[in-house]
């Protein structure tokens, strides 16, 4: 038989507007009165009916993510946090992956829209605004995490990508390195920053910038491995050989240890890698590889509370743009 919040108000003949206060953690109850309530919805395992509340109060104590994928494990650090800051509050999480293709991510957003998700955060993989800028007001907030279209106004949450270019490059100028060599990413936002980060630890740890060694994306195989595997053994075959080499993401740095090692050469004792990313399984290569852990948990935490305050706040929130730092993971590769 389903307990009701009716049945714990008559059984300690306490009014049920009581029970509810106990029960939203809400101050203006006596400890002793608290303490009886909670016993005995303990006692009788009580499940507050979320439908029924739902249609007092209009929410559906839901909230929407989509990600570019499931199988990411920055994602999935994000999406973990998320639920565990919303869960306090009573909220589920119900999670999309748009698998890498803007068209799937609108069509997920609008199925979650139709849901009656009372926010919505989303990890984009938009090449513009336009979508959104399409959708209008919407009953529920829009959190954006990772990355934002230009030039369109939101909630946002993100990494400071310029932090991650300067700490790399200045963890390998701080272990030895003068021959610094950067394996781009794509010409994005995110990339330029990280690349502006790289030029300008260059720049305050006296480190010269040689041209010659920044391998750009287009120069590269689709691949990441076989791109950081053959644009090291490029490198190496240079008139000026790396002493250290930054990666835009691990699996090209998983390739580049690879070229090193086979050319005979030691990591990091001839050249010393960092990578970006921090993938679980980095410790378990040859050589256990330093990376650039991007706080995907700290991002999921902050966006799961900018959604709770947007929420819950009477008046409309000015959009906010928060930055997390990003750290450095040091392994053996460093």
């Amino acid at each position: 038989m389903t307990v009701r919040l009716k049945d714990i108000a008559d059984d300690l003949n306490l009014s049920k507007m009581t029970i509810s206060k106990v029960l939203r953690g809400q101050t203006d109850v006596s400890p002793a009165t608290k303490a009886r309530v909670l016993q005995r919805v303990k006692e009788l395992n009580y499940r507050p009916n979320i439908t029924a509340r739902s249609l007092r109060t209009g929410n559906t104590y839901s909230m929407g993510l989509i990600i570019p994928a499931l199988s990411d494990p920055y994602f999935a650090d994000v999406a973990r946090s998320l639920i565990e800051t919303v869960r306090g509050q009573e909220y589920g999480v119900l999670i999309s992956s748009a698998e890498g293709d803007p068209d799937t991510e609108r069509r997920e957003i609008g199925l979650q829209l139709s849901r009656q998700v009372d926010a919505l955060i989303v990890a984009s993989v938009q090449e513009s605004a336009e979508f959104f800028a399409g959708l209008g007001q919407q009953r529920a907030p829009l959190v954006l995490i990772d990355r934002k279209p230009p030039s369109f106004a939101a909630h946002f949450v993100g990494v400071r990508d310029q932090d991650i270019g300067y700490l790399a490059a200045a963890h390998l100028a701080e272990r030895g390195c003068r021959k610094i060599a950067y394996l781009r990413g794509a010409r994005t936002a995110e990339a330029d920053l990280r690349w502006s980060g790289y030029r300008a630890a260059l720049a305050e740890c006296c480190v010269s910038f040689r041209p010659e060694l920044v391998v750009e994306p287009g120069e590269m195989q689709p691949n990441e491995y076989r791109r950081g595997y053959d644009a090291m053994v490029r490198l190496l075959e240079g008139r000026i050989k790396p002493d250290g080499v930054m990666c835009y993401a691990d699996l090209l740095a998983q390739g580049v240890i690879d070229a090193v090692l086979q050319r005979g050469l030691r990591v990091p004792a001839d050249v010393a890698v960092i990578g970006c990313g921090d993938l679980p399984w980095l410790q378990q290569l040859r050589v256990p590889l330093s990376s650039m852990n991007l706080s995907g948990e700290e991002v999921g935490k902050r966006a799961g509370r900018l959604a709770l305050r947007a929420l819950t706040s009477k008046e409309s929130l000015p959009f906010r743009n928060v930055l997390v730092p990003p750290r450095v993971v040091v392994r053996s590769s460093t």
